[in-house]
């Protein structure tokens, strides 16, 4: 059975540990307490399952620089993981199937191959989760790309009024979207949309939220682009692979309206009514090394998109790279993408704590900076092959994305952060001098006069009395306890602490004075 075309769903996330949320940002992600549920049927593959399998992996490993594979490939060997990589065991007896009901512009389902379902947790508390899928039975290119337009929603872009949900399957929402085949309750794998509201909240679809809760009911997901999951495809034609290869034919398909919507996955016709912006996004989006073998590749923000003659090189060769090597690149930047997005919103929530917690603040600052510098050097990477295509493609899904400007007010807003905290240190280190100098101060008045009138001021009356002079320091040390708790409770009324602490001292002067004084003068 031909191949007409391979489609890859990525729905990138954020997700929070619900027993571990009010510890702090570098003690949440620890990817060792993660484990399946028991008789879970996502399974942790460090090792590949088959030959086939393992082939790729080698031909990927060899593409990337090797301090890359932390980020792309589990081990299962590292003491601190940065990815933990699983797959749904169902995916391989072959059985799988991606459903998709459409009502818009004609009625249709499209029932294809589900080849494998993967999901990718990464100790910045971001994940992916990944379908790959074949279509063996539509071969027209307005069914590929209704597969693409319909196939990535996960939920309501928008409401009508008169229909909610249901007014937008005629517009721009697949009327249904299920995964068949897999073990359980066949409708936590459905999703019609229809219980969507406007007082719903931002939330994925229930066959996603299904999959996640599958491998651990901890994990609370939350997307991050929007209502679409991160569209790959790779069509085959060998009409438009002989288009794209005729130079002469090649300029005037670039620029249609075709090649844009297939590009933008604007399904119901061209969203750019402009022929210059048109030309310019297509320019700019276009990706066209191979473009003489018939091969045109297209990278925007929402998609990786290939069109190609079709063939066994195409199908065996290029197809291979694409829905492995390609698939990791683009996985990478969205990871890039979503932690961004994950550090961004903890410097919000940072530097909105009450003042009362500020010491555990700046504790708190300094452990997530550290987590910070570990994302930077083992996940945000400015080079990650010595291949010009790769390094070509890698560098224009980070320009889509806009990943370096982000990092680079990410890091802005971290350094700030990082200021902020090093002055609080800064502070309480001030005011334990402060109060040592304090405390210090309390002692220097009785130790100056009894240094001038000499060290043997017990006067004679207590030389029977041994208990006095214990008492009396007893009382003493209480006084200062109670007045170091007083400072440690009412640090913002300096005035009343002024005033208490000059009290005190020229209380132990005026003792320390009393009892030189009776013992030198009064018989």
């Amino acid at each position: 059975m031909s191949l007409y075309s391979y489609h890859i769903f990525m729905f990138p996330f954020q997700w929070e540990p619900k027993s571990r949320e009010e510890k702090p940002f570098s003690e949440r992600f620890n990817l060792n307490d993660l484990q399946p549920r028991l008789n879970s049927s996502w399974q942790n593959y460090p090792v590949p399952a088959n030959d086939d399998y393992a082939t790729e992996l080698y031909n990927e490993k060899n593409f990337f620089y090797k301090f890359v594979h932390k980020a792309l490939y589990d081990t299962g060997n590292e003491p601190l993981p940065v990815i933990r990589h699983y797959e749904r065991k169902e995916a391989y007896n072959g059985e799988l199937e991606y459903e998709i009901g459409v009502k818009a512009n004609g009625q249709d389902t499209y029932r294809l191959k589900l080849k494998s379902i993967g999901l990718d947790l990464f100790s910045t508390g971001t994940g992916v989760l990944i379908f790959y899928i074949e279509n063996q039975h539509y071969a027209e290119m307005r069914d590929v790309m209704r597969i693409n337009q319909y196939g990535r929603r996960i939920f309501p872009p928008f409401l009508t009024k008169d229909k909610g949900a249901e007014g937008t399957k005629y517009l721009e929402l697949a009327d249904y979207i299920c995964i068949n085949g897999l073990t359980g309750e066949p409708h936590r794998y459905y999703e019609d949309f229809l219980s969507y509201t406007a007082d719903k909240p931002w939330t994925e679809a229930r066959f996603i939220t299904s999959l996640i809760d599958d491998f651990c009911t901890d994990i609370d997901p939350e997307p991050v682009i929007d209502d679409r999951m991160f569209t790959m495809c790779w069509y085959l034609n060998a009409e438009k692979g002989v288009e794209i290869s005729d130079s002469k034919r090649y300029y005037k398909m670039m620029r249609s309206n075709d090649w844009h919507e297939f590009l933008f996955i604007d399904s119901n016709g061209s969203t750019c009514q402009n022929d210059r912006l048109q030309k310019e996004l297509l320019e700019k989006h276009t990706y066209p090394r191979w473009q003489k073998f018939g091969t045109l590749y297209g990278i925007t923000r929402h998609s990786f998109m290939a069109v190609s003659n079709d063939g066994w090189f195409p199908e065996n060769i290029l197809l291979g790279y694409f829905r492995t090597i390609y698939v990791r690149i683009a996985e990478l930047v969205l990871v890039q993408r979503a932690s961004v997005l994950k550090f961004s919103a903890e410097v919000t929530r940072l530097s909105t704590l009450d003042d009362k917690k500020k010491q555990t603040l700046a504790d708190e600052i300094d452990k997530f900076y550290k987590s910070y510098i570990q994302f930077v050097n083992q996940i945000y990477f400015r080079e990650i092959t010595t291949q010009e295509q790769g390094i070509d493609l890698y560098d224009r899904l980070q320009d889509s994305m806009r990943i370096k400007d982000q990092v680079k007010d990410l890091d802005n807003e971290i350094e700030e952060l990082h200021k902020y905290a090093t002055l609080l240190d800064e502070k309480a280190q001030s005011r334990n001098i402060a109060l040592l100098t304090i405390l210090g101060s309390l002692f220097l008045a009785p130790s100056f006069i009894v240094g001038f009138y000499g060290m043997n001021v017990v006067p004679e009356w207590l030389h029977d009395k041994p208990w006095v002079l214990p008492s009396v320091m007893v009382a003493i040390i209480l006084l200062a306890s109670s007045l170091l708790g007083v400072v440690l409770l009412n640090k913002r009324d300096k005035k009343v602490l002024v005033y208490m602490l000059i009290g005190f001292i020229a209380l132990i002067t005026l003792a320390t004075l009393s009892i030189v004084i009776f013992e030198r003068y009064i018989p």
